[in-house]
Order: structure tokens, then sequence, then C-alpha cells
């Protein structure tokens, strides 16, 4: 299954430069907030397996480009929302195989955020 959730997280840059405490608690509850509205919309369900998680951003008007690796606390954040909402049991490797951040697509006319692919991993249980 396939959602766009409509956030993209601070780069990883920014996050070892130091950022400030209640900027890293914001962009976390804004993760959150974005991925349970993009799931309830989806109508996505609780995946029963072990899966992948892919993420691949997209890039709108005003937004910087970054390497494809400072796009992974946005994976992280997303990942973990994807937990509250229940769609994953949890994110430990039990349930989580692997992880792909992919590079983003640029499209200037579109709204930016993160595409997540979640990928049932046949013949493994959680």
């Amino acid at each position: 299954m396939r959602l766009f959730v409509e956030f993209l997280g601070p780069s990883t840059n920014a996050i070892y430069a130091g950022t400030h405490w209640g900027k890293r608690k914001k962009a976390k509850d804004d993760a959150c907030a974005a991925t349970l509205a993009a799931v309830r919309a989806a109508g996505v369900q609780q995946v029963a397996g072990r899966v992948d998680l892919v993420f691949r951003p997209r890039i709108g008007k005003g937004v910087r480009r970054r390497d494809t690796s400072n796009n992974s606390m946005s994976a992280k954040l997303i990942e973990d929302a994807l937990v509250k909402a229940g769609v994953l049991a949890d994110d430990t490797d039990e349930h989580v195989r692997r992880v792909i951040n992919e590079p983003a697509e640029i499209d200037r006319k579109a709204q930016t955020g993160t595409w997540v692919e979640i990928i049932e991993v046949e013949g493994e249980a959680a």
C-alpha cells in the first residue's frame, strides 16, 4: 500500500547541528498529525506481517533539495507515527525488516511531503 503524508521533517544535518528540543518535538507532533490524517484518508488498516518501508520525499515549491540520507529524520518520525496510528504493531526489526530512503522527486507544483510505501514481506509473520 502507498500513501502520501504531507510532512517533510527537518534535515538530519539540522538535528546534528543541535536543533532545540522544542523544534524537534514540534516536528514529531507535526509528523504524527500528518501521518494520522493520511492513514485515515487512505483507510489503512493494521498490517499483520513483517514489512519493508520505502520513503520518498516530494519536494514542492520553495523547498530546498537535500541529500537522500538527510531525509532519515522524516522517515523515522513517520515510522513512529505509523505505530501510533496502529498501522504497525511496532517498529522493531521483528515487524519492520527494512527501511529504504529513496531520492526525492521534485515537483514544484505539488504539495511537499513524503510518499510512504508499506510492502508486506511474503512468508514472514510478525
